[in-house]
């Protein structure tokens, strides 16, 4: 009898479980107090709790073969855990296989299901037959990253559940050597469409995207310029490192474009067109599976990767009901309106250096990432009229060879800016004056609060600026100014303690600036960080005999390119460098 007790007691830790039966003082523990509550309850018909929780083999007898079943599960309740151990899936039907359970005790198995976009555990699938351990399920949708995992409950009601399964939907792979050379790869260039084989059924989208930075990409002359200046730095890793996100077509058929040093050569070659396209229709709608941010090491070598599908004649995109169409099958995916849509081209560290980290500024907003924040695609993709999104891509950058306002990007980057931040003289309650006298000193208090889901500037912030330009005007006189530019290309004074600069400062390893990102060993990064505020008080002694009132006048402007960096590679750009007003403030003050 003592070796049964202690039997009883050893067996406890293993015992903690929910129960629907047999648990009669509830603490989810099955032991020596439960069993002496069946005794108690045959020996004096104890009604209390239910009948049903003493009736453990469902014959609507409390006796000794009650407790006997209960004495087994607490020294025999040692079952294997079952294991989904083979998932397949067509895009069609999803196929599971799990092991048989060695529980005697056995009552069924639960499959349970979630996703990327969803948390919650979903029962998908339940069965009472102990060898029934596979199931097709015909029509099932699946994200890019899928969990699976199997519950075995037993015939009191606790359920034992295994870790889960991930499952990713099929992509091909490919495999990187330590320069960021692809090798034994499963991508053939003409798995890839030219955007041209979808233009026949997406006129607007293809004349979207091919106005887009996205189709630009091997057509710009500043990309190709760049590329030569990181290819005569880094011979072996500066083809692919560029490549990885400029032509991901080329990098994933490790075809190498070494040769092309201009876009004109490149353009007039007779390699294959769609790897004259840049970012592609397929690059995005042959996507089967997030991405990560791209970390680079110290060699520069290209380290990103892909997770793509292409050559199976499936496109992949944000429609729930696609239209069947003669061309292609199509594919409703969740993920494609979310951030992680846009890895791993817009997130870029390079030894451990944040350089173009536009995801990752996104994704540390508290919050967006766990409840689903405003997605890249909201402000960069929106829905049009007729409930398409827009593929334009619209962000900051244009084609510098069209004319700032001819180009047809031009007043949709203006208009998105505009949204992007908000200023006001004031400063936690100190605002402007109603009324100075000369010589006094004006204070102008500055606030300037984005309304930006990441930095300002953000990506290639190293290239770009944003700034405040402030006047102080008596009449036709002006009084100060601060970040005035005369002209588009004019030169900022960045040593200017006035000046209110937004922008980031490439290091590289001697400490100097540079504008090399695969040179990258620092950052000094002055952005504005996604809805955050930046105070400044501005400090302006008035001169003597100044009559009337005086007007403030304050604009957040922006500038895609700095001037140095496209005197650098293509002088030729230099007027066609756009600023943009993204607000402007003005008020007035009366003087005494």
């Amino acid at each position: 009898m003592r070796i049964f007790i202690i039997a009883i007691f050893l067996s406890l830790s293993f015992m903690q479980c929910e129960y629907d039966i047999g648990d009669i003082n509830e603490d989810n523990i099955l032991d020596i107090q439960d069993i002496i509550a069946f005794v108690n309850f045959i020996l004096y018909e104890d009604s209390s709790p239910s009948f049903e929780s003493y009736d453990l083999n469902s014959d609507s007898i409390v006796n000794i073969i009650d407790i006997i079943d209960l004495v087994n599960r607490i020294l025999y309740y040692l079952p294997d855990i079952n294991h989904i151990h083979e998932i397949n899936y067509n895009f069609q039907d999803l196929e599971l296989i799990w092991n048989a359970t060695n529980d005697s005790g056995f009552n069924s198995y639960n499959i349970y299901y979630s996703n990327i976009i969803s948390n919650d555990d979903i029962l998908i699938y339940t069965t009472s037959e102990i060898l029934d351990t596979s199931i097709v399920i015909e029509n099932f949708i699946l994200n890019e990253q899928n969990w699976f995992k199997i519950g075995n409950v037993d015939f009191m009601g606790c359920e034992l559940v295994s870790e889960e399964v991930l499952y990713e939907l099929p992509h091909k792979n490919y495999d990187i050597d330590s320069d960021g050379n692809v090798i034994n790869h499963s991508f053939e260039i003409n798995d890839f469409n030219s955007p041209q084989d979808c233009q026949g059924c997406h006129p607007d989208h293809y004349d979207e995207w091919s106005a887009s930075m996205h189709a630009y990409t091997t057509h710009s002359p500043i990309f190709f310029s760049y590329k030569s200046e990181t290819l005569l730095d880094h011979p072996v890793v500066g083809d692919n490192f560029c490549n990885q996100c400029h032509n991901p077509v080329a990098y994933l058929t490790d075809t190498d474009l070494s040769e092309f040093e201009t876009v004109e050569d490149f353009q007039t070659s007779d390699i294959e067109d769609v790897l004259k396209r840049g970012v592609s229709c397929d690059i995005c709608h042959t996507v089967t599976g997030i991405s990560e941010t791209v970390h680079t090491p110290s060699s520069g070598a290209a380290t990103a990767q892909f997770k793509l599908f292409p050559g199976e004649n499936i496109k992949f995109g944000s429609i729930e009901d696609p239209e069947p169409n003669g061309f292609h099958d199509s594919f409703y995916l969740p993920t494609f309106q979310v951030s992680e849509q846009c890895l791993p081209c817009h997130d870029l560290v390079v030894r451990d250096v944040e350089a173009e980290i536009t995801f990752t500024e996104w994704n540390r907003i508290p919050g967006f990432s766990m409840f689903g924040g405003i997605p890249c695609q909201d402000c960069h993709m929106p829905i049009k009229e007729d409930g398409t999104h827009d593929h334009n891509f619209v962000g900051v950058d244009m084609d510098l060879a069209i004319p700032s306002e001819s180009n047809p990007l031009f007043d949709k980057v203006s208009s998105m800016l505009t949204t992007a931040v908000d200023i006001d003289f004031e400063i936690w309650g100190q605002i402007l004056p109603e009324s100075i006298s000369s010589l006094d000193t004006l204070h102008i208090p500055i606030t300037i609060e984005s309304l930006t889901a990441h930095s300002l500037p953000s990506g290639t912030s190293f290239n770009r600026e944003a700034w405040l330009e402030l006047t102080v005007m008596n009449n036709d006189n002006i009084i100060y100014t601060s970040g005035v530019l005369q002209n588009n290309n004019d030169i900022l004074d960045y040593n200017s303690s006035d000046l209110l600069l937004f922008k980031s400062f490439l290091l590289n390893e001697s400490g100097d600036t540079t504008h090399s990102i695969i040179d990258a060993h620092d950052i000094i990064n002055n952005s504005l960080p996604a809805y955050s505020q930046r105070f400044k008080n501005y400090e302006v002694i008035l001169p003597d005999n100044i009559q009337g009132v005086l007007n403030i006048r304050a604009r957040m402007l922006f500038r895609p390119f700095e001037p140095n960096f496209i005197i650098n590679h293509h002088e030729e750009f230099i007027n066609s460098i756009p600023i943009f007003e993204m607000h402007m403030i003005e008020s007035t003050i009366e003087i005494n």
